[in-house]
C-alpha cells in the first residue's frame, strides 16, 4: 500500500509499505479522508517525532476487514475513530483527566491516517468507533476528531451563557472553538490572528469582531471590544507571545486556556501576581476521548459545525508535501485534508 512517510521538514516520501491486517478485536480501514493537523504540522516542523514515521491521525473511511470477535461493525461500515483512547478507571480518568491516563499516551492505529490502509487496535474499536452518518462526506466527518479536541477545550472553560469569548488563533483549530463558544452561549467572540483571511473566515462563520495582531495592540483592542476584558480566552496558537498577550488581556475572575502546543523550550514570561490579584483560571486542554468524539459527530451532522468553510483543500496523498507547506504557509489554506 501507500503511505506518506515522514523522514524531516520538508522530506515527506511517498512509499510502498506492508499493509496491515485485523487481528482479534481489531478492523482494517481503507482510508478515504485525513485531516492535516496542527500537531502533525508541529511534529513535521520541529521533529518531534522519531523519523520514519507516517503521521495523521484525523481519519474518516471504510472498514475493510473484521477481525474476530469484532461484532458491532461491518464490512463496509464508513467510520470514524480516535487513535487515543484511556482506560477509563485509573486515578487520572476517575478525575476527569482522560487524557493524562498512562494507557492514552500509545496510538491504537497503524501505520498512519497518511496511508491507504490503517489497522485500528481493539481499545479504539471497542471504545470510540463511530458510524458515520449517510449523508456525511468522509472529509466532513474526518474533522470530528479535531472538533472533539476543541469541544474538550471548551467545556474546561466552563463558558457560561452570555460571555464574552477571545479566541487568539484563526487557524482551523480557533475557527472550530469560536463556533464552539457560540454553541455554548457566548454571547460576544473576539478572534485574533496575523493572517486577514483567516480573519474574514472567522467572521463568515459566526464571531463577532476580528482584530488583526499585525495592526493593533491585541490586549488593549479585545479588552475595548468586550467591556475591560474576555470572560475567557482560549489560545489557539502554539505560541509564548501570544499566551503573554491572552494574560494581559483577560480580565478579573477570567479563564485563559493554553490550547495549543508551543515549540520544545518555550518560555512564557509571567508576572505571578496577575494570576493572584485578578484570580485568573489559567487551564491547559489537551486531546479528546470517546465521548467528545460522539458528540462532535453529531454537531458535525447537525450544521452546527461548519466544516465546509473550513476545508480549503483536499489533495491526494502524492501531494502530502505540498499540504505541509501549504499548512505552515498559513497563507492560502485553513483545513487541508488528504484523500489517499
Amino acid at each position: 500500500m501507500k503511505a506518506g512517510v515522514y523522514y524531516g521538514p520538508d522530506d515527506v516520501r511517498i512509499e510502498d509499505l506492508p499493509k496491515p491486517s485485523a487481528g482479534t478485536g481489531e478492523v482494517l480501514i481503507r482510508v478515504r479522508a485525513c485531516g492535516l493537523c496542527g500537531t502533525d504540522i508541529a511534529k513535521y516542523r520541529h521533529c518531534l517525532v522519531e523519523p520514519p514515521v507516517v503521521l495523521g491521525h484525523e481519519v474518516a473511511g471504510d472498514i475493510e476487514e473484521v477481525g474476530a470477535g469484532v461484532s458491532a461493525f461491518k464490512k463496509g461500515d464508513r467510520v470514524v475513530l480516535l487513535h487515543h483512547i484511556p482506560c477509563f478507571v485509573c486515578d487520572y480518568c476517575r478525575h476527569g483527566h482522560h487524557t493524562m491516563c498512562e494507557a492514552f499516551r500509545p496510538s491504537n492505529i497503524e501505520p498512519g491516517g497518511f496511508a491507504e490502509f490503517l489497522r485500528v487496535a481493539s481499545a479504539s474499536v471497542a471504545k470510540s468507533m463511530q458510524i458515520i452518518p449517510d449523508d456525511l462526506s468522509y472529509e466532513a466527518a474526518s474533522m470530528a476528531e479535531s472538533t472533539a479536541c476543541c469541544l474538550r477545550g471548551i467545556l474546561r472553560c466552563n463558558i457560561r451563557p452570555g460571555d464574552s469569548v477571545a479566541v487568539i488563533g484563526a487557524g482551523p483549530a480557533g475557527l472550530i472553538l469560536a463556533q464552539l463558544a457560540r454553541t455554548v452561549g457566548a454571547a460576544k467572540i473576539v478572534v485574533t490572528d496575523l493572517v486577514q483571511r483567516r480573519l474574514d473566515a472567522a467572521l463568515e462563520l459566526g464571531a463577532d469582531e476580528a482584530v488583526n495582531v499585525s495592526s493593533e495592540d491585541p490586549a488593549q483592542r479585545v479588552k475595548d471590544l468586550t467591556s475591560g476584558g474576555p470572560d475567557v480566552v482560549i489560545v489557539a496558537v502554539g505560541s509564548p507571545k501570544a499566551q503573554e498577550q491572552a494574560l494581559l488581556m483577560a480580565k478579573k475572575g477570567s479563564v485563559v486556556n493554553f490550547f495549543a502546543e508551543c515549540p520544545p523550550g518555550s518560555v512564557v514570561q509571567l508576572d505571578p501576581n496577575l494570576i493572584y490579584h485578578s484570580e485568573i483560571s489559567l487551564v491547559g486542554s489537551y486531546s479528546s476521548t470517546p465521548p467528545d468524539l460522539r458528540a462532535a459527530l453529531r454537531l458535525i451532522h447537525s450544521g452546527r459545525i461548519n466544516t465546509a468553510g473550513l476545508i480549503t483543500h483536499c489533495l491526494p496523498l502524492e501531494e502530502l508535501q505540498k499540504a505541509f507547506h501549504l499548512a505552515v504557509d498559513a497563507q492560502e489554506s485553513l483545513k487541508i485534508v488528504i484523500n489517499p
